[in-house]
């Protein structure tokens, strides 16, 4: 039998009162680590366990293999009583205290603990001669659409010097033409009955006016470009599903590194520039050619009518 038939995709109801009600949902979601087991040795494995809405959930577990391949399978989970319960085939398991524990086949078991990955870039310092777009406590270089009335609308300040988007977005004052390095931290709502494009839903669009999408794609797909980190309606991350190791779960802060390069023609931008991106220190985009011609353009972080944060935005003009 391969060890691999019981994992991932549950479905699973919950309740009890070990989780309580207004935060079970948060508490259950994440990344999990831990290892199956059978006499013929230990197998390390990792599970995404995604929050669904009405106490229900997905997760998905994978396995590099000794080849570097991944294997990748579903289970499905319900609720038993006050427990969080799984199966799958010859598989059984329960959630507790932070942990998926169970059995599977024949005498084999597995443990998975859950734990917190955060991105190696979070937090970075902004370096000498970039242009600091948000940092908290200056927005002199960051310009909000007024109210209907003509009014100026109000930061919503949250912890950490960051900012709730405002209604219809938010634009750098200045307008950039040439290559630059960009840093983005962005923090997803906790939307667990909403699907595809109504969870989470943002994005940073570059002076040509190209969107990179900002979205919760933790254990989620939608279609082409539309998931986190997409070149927006034409362009998946790069080994993009719902396994992906780049999403981190809704409520946790995340970046993006984005390198943007233009060509010049008698001192001026021309062409098709091209990215690379970090997201979450991990390459979904590797030297990827845009659609639009490269042009002077302001950065344009999008209001979606979702109340997603930003911090720590800044750029960094490059000379080719």
């Amino acid at each position: 039998m391969h060890r691999l038939t019981w994992l991932v995709a549950a479905c699973v109801g919950l309740a009890g009162v070990a989780l309580a009600a207004a935060s079970s949902e948060q508490t259950v979601q994440g990344i999990y680590e831990g290892a199956w087991k059978d006499a013929k040795g230990s197998h390390k494995i990792e599970a995404r366990v995604v929050a669904c809405g009405k106490q229900a959930y997905q997760v998905f577990v994978r396995e590099v293999l000794q080849d570097k391949t991944v294997a990748k399978a579903e289970m499905e989970g319900k609720t038993e009583g006050e427990k969080i319960a799984f199966a799958g085939g010859d598989w059984s398991a329960e959630y507790a205290g932070g942990a998926i524990v169970g059995k599977c086949g024949d005498g084999g078991t597995f443990e998975l603990q859950r734990t917190l990955r955060q991105s190696p870039t979070l937090g970075a310092k902004v370096p000498a001669g970039a242009v600091v777009l948000l940092d908290g406590k200056n927005f002199d270089e960051v310009v909000k659409k007024p109210l209907k009335d003509g009014k100026e609308q109000e930061w919503t300040l949250v912890e950490g010097g960051a900012i709730q988007m405002p209604k219809g977005g938010l634009n750098s004052k200045q307008q950039f033409a040439g290559s630059f390095k960009l840093h983005v931290e962005f923090n997803i709502p906790f939307m667990p009955d909403g699907r595809g494009q109504g969870r989470g839903n943002s994005g940073v669009c570059l002076p040509n006016g190209e969107e990179i999408q900002v979205l919760d794609s933790f254990g989620m797909t939608t279609y082409e470009g539309g998931g986190c980190g997409g070149l927006y309606k034409y362009k998946d991350p790069d080994a993009f599903d719902k396994f992906s190791l780049a999403s981190l779960p809704p409520l946790q802060w995340q970046t993006y590194d984005i390198e943007y390069h233009v060509q010049t023609k008698d001192g001026k931008v021309a062409g098709k520039p091209r990215v690379t991106v970090l997201h979450n220190g991990i390459k979904i985009h590797d030297n990827a050619e845009l659609q639009k011609d490269a042009k002077s353009g302001t950065f344009h972080f999008q209001d979606h009518g979702n109340p997603v944060q930003y911090r720590n935005l800044w750029v960094l003009p490059l000379k080719e």
